[in-house]
């Protein structure tokens, strides 16, 4: 084992010459896992901080070890920079008020992250800094939980091991220490002065990862007492344009009261980057045993006071002043998912008590989770109430709220508040209808139908809302009264003072098989109907005239396609007494659509069919063709 003044045996067969006795600040000097056994095993840590020249072998399968080790530094993040931000949230954690400040200079080919907090001795250094997994952060407080941050910042070295180096000086205001670590892939094989290493040797292996891993190589040096932190990474691989664009996305968001975070000189998370919207900070109150969500309550309003309740952040509105900057979620400050979908600027940061996923780039859902994104949607309410915005502005936060349910929540918490949501952004008796169906609805039902319908803009919007709002059916269930269905033919037969069933009638390609209903506007509530109520539906007489008290007046178009059924209004004058060009356009182009012919067929048809003539009568020209297209 390397140590201070001296080297013994490494457990493997190899043997590397002693530092020069003139370096008495050299304390450990070979590859960086033999460090890691070193803290692993008590004596050992123990001997090295006592700076003894002879250390016990750690009992460890450095095998093993080494594949841990090759795991934890190659498979951490899914983007190969982040590694650079583990940096600053270390630093973060570490720094101190009242000014906590993190200071990141970036140039080609090298980052260097300082801060002046709280660093490290010996002891801190071997028995947490280099143990994967080992950490003394507290959760829900620290940003760093799990002990890899360092760890995945020499996957550099193993991506290109030729340009890499890491320096590290840290001290606790009364020790001060620099480690630094290289890669060197042949530090397996035999040294200068050194007996070959045998076939089993870890160095012996194939030029795999795990032989990357067991080629970093660490120096661990006394310096003069300081205080602070400062990490230099160097690698080909930092291209600097490259660097500073991914922590302005990664960190802009980032609380300032947590740390300052400075890039060349430079403020990250001021709010510079933002330009409008609101932000806004909520106390979200942990969720009870059972799975309950507590209530939401604001800051300031008595959950400040609550030790164990959520500090989650929001900003609504704006716009980012950077390309990358786009609607998106946080963990702690950090952007975990950003989301393009969205044409609002919403971030949501979640504290860091809830958790993250073993890859740490993405969130678990659980009650924890769903209460922030609760808060997060009652805090979209009490921003419609406060705004007094209009009906547009209030359909347009239920299409975002929707969006940021489906593309950046995962629906967590949806359900729970869904019609409160529905019912200060909507209104009342307000149904959710497709894009493609509103003009139909509307030219059947009429233009006075269209304060009813909420048209949602996305697909996810739609999917969002549907378990939650009433739909077309309920529309029209609220709005007509209907006759029983029956086919075509049967109605003509039956309603033959429906002028306009025949010319249908004639249009239909299986009218004995098509089926049908009558229907009419209903009366409003609380709104008298007159006579015309009264008169049983489906009568032979004229049917409520359009407009009849109470009444909402017709559509233009008398015909509309259903899932099941066709349906026909009894109180259009199109279907009474056709008069005119545009009710028998209105009846042939309602029917055709609503029968599922294509629209350039319908158009087609229009313009080639034998047009009407007024002074013949409806009856005389119903169903006709002309073989020439001449009148």
């Amino acid at each position: 084992m390397h140590a201070h003044h001296g080297a013994a045996d490494d457990g493997g067969g190899s043997r590397r010459s002693a530092p020069p006795p003139r370096d008495a600040g050299l304390y450990f000097l070979g590859p960086l896992y033999e460090l890691v056994a070193v803290g692993l095993h008590r004596p050992a840590l123990e001997a090295l901080c006592a700076g003894q020249r002879e250390l016990v072998d750690p009992p460890i399968d450095h095998t093993y070890l080494l594949k841990i080790l090759d795991e934890e530094i190659s498979r951490q993040f899914g983007h190969p920079l982040r590694p650079i931000v583990e940096l600053v949230l270390n630093a973060a954690d570490a720094a101190r008020a009242p000014q906590p400040l993190v200071d990141v200079a970036v140039a080609d080919g090298r980052v260097e992250v300082c801060d002046t907090g709280a660093g490290m001795g010996l002891r801190a250094i071997l028995s947490r800094l280099l143990i994967p997994f080992a950490t003394d952060k507290r959760p829900g407080i620290d940003l760093g939980r799990f002990g890899v941050g360092f760890f995945s910042v020499l996957g550099f070295g193993l991506a290109h091991p030729e340009s890499f180096s890491l320096h590290l000086t840290t001290g606790d205001g009364i020790e001060g220490w620099a480690i630094r670590v290289v890669a060197w892939p042949g530090a397996g094989d035999a040294g200068d002065g050194a007996e070959p290493a045998p076939e089993d040797h870890p160095g012996r292996r194939g030029r795999g990862s795990t032989e990357l891993t067991a080629g970093l190589m660490c120096s661990v040096r006394r310096i003069a007492p300081l205080l602070g932190t400062r990490v230099r990474v160097t690698s080909a691989l930092l291209e600097a344009c490259a660097v500073r664009a991914y922590l302005r996305d990664a960190l802009h968001f980032f609380p300032a009261s947590r740390a300052l975070v400075l890039l060349d000189g430079v403020a990250v998370n001021d709010g510079r980057w933002i330009s409008g919207g609101q932000l806004l900070e909520e106390q979200v109150a942990r969720p009870r045993a059972e799975g309950r969500v507590l209530d939401v309550r604001r800051a300031g309003a008595g959950a400040a006071d609550d030790e164990d309740a959520l500090l989650a952040r929001f900003h609504v509105g704006g716009r980012g002043l950077l390309p990358s900057i786009s609607a998106a979620t946080f963990h702690a400050g950090v952007k975990v998912d950003a989301c393009l979908a969205l044409a609002e600027l919403a971030l949501v940061d979640f504290p860091a008590a809830i958790e993250l996923t073993e890859g740490r780039d993405a969130m678990k859902v659980g009650p924890e989770f769903a209460a922030v994104a609760i808060a997060f949607y009652r805090r979209l309410i009490q921003r419609a109430a406060a705004s007094g915005e209009g009906r547009r502005a209030r359909d347009r936060l239920a299409e975002t709220a929707a969006q940021i349910s489906a593309l950046m929540l995962h629906s967590a918490g949806w359900d729970e508040v869904a019609l409160d949501l529905a019912r200060a952004l909507l209104g009342p008796d307000r149904c959710m209808v497709p894009p493609e169906r509103r003009e139909p609805l509307l030219g059947f039902l009429g233009p006075g139908v269209a304060e009813r319908l909420f048209v949602p803009e996305s697909f996810w919007a739609e999917r969002e809302w549907q378990p939650h709002l009433p739909g077309e059916r309920e529309l029209l269930e609220e709005e007509l009264d209907f006759d029983p269905p029956e086919t075509l033919s049967t109605l003509a037969r039956r309603r033959s003072d429906l002028a306009g069933l025949r010319l249908l009638l004639a249009r239909a390609a299986s009218p004995h098989t098509t089926m049908v209903a009558l229907c009419r506007s209903r009366p409003s509530p609380g709104r008298g109907a007159g006579a015309d109520a009264a008169a049983p539906p489906g009568a032979a007489g004229a049917p409520p005239p359009s407009g009849a008290a109470g009444r909402r007046p017709a559509g233009p178009l008398p015909c509309l396609g259903t899932r099941r059924l066709l349906l026909i209004r009894d109180d259009s004058a199109a279907v009474r007494r056709p008069a005119g060009w545009s009710d028998w356009y209105a009846l042939r182009a309602a029917f055709d659509r609503a029968s599922g012919v294509r629209e350039a067929d319908l158009e087609r048809d229009l313009i080639v069919g034998e047009p009407v003539d007024g002074d013949a009568g409806p009856a005389s020209h119903v169903g006709e063709r002309t073989s020439g297209g001449e009148p």
